[in-house]
């Protein structure tokens, strides 16, 4: 099973992930991008559910970062 990621666009047309994405680091961000492909594609081992949203923790990075959606 595929998913398909979305980024949130505001009515402005600003988006709050890119205004995050671009303060990371290279390591970070590379990171951050792998985990959202790998949510495309069906794996969701990190996530994890609380009611109704899911959490994907990437516990290897500097900031520990987190995807919700």
């Amino acid at each position: 099973m595929t998913y398909h990621v979305k980024e949130l666009l505001l009515s402005d047309g600003k988006s709050p992930y890119a205004d995050w994405f671009g303060t990371l680091d290279a390591m970070v961000a590379a990171k951050v991008s792998v985990a959202a492909a790998r949510m495309e594609q069906g794996n969701l081992s990190n996530v994890e559910w609380f009611r109704g949203i899911g959490e994907y923790k990437i516990d290897w990075t500097t900031s520990g970062a987190r995807l919700k959606y």
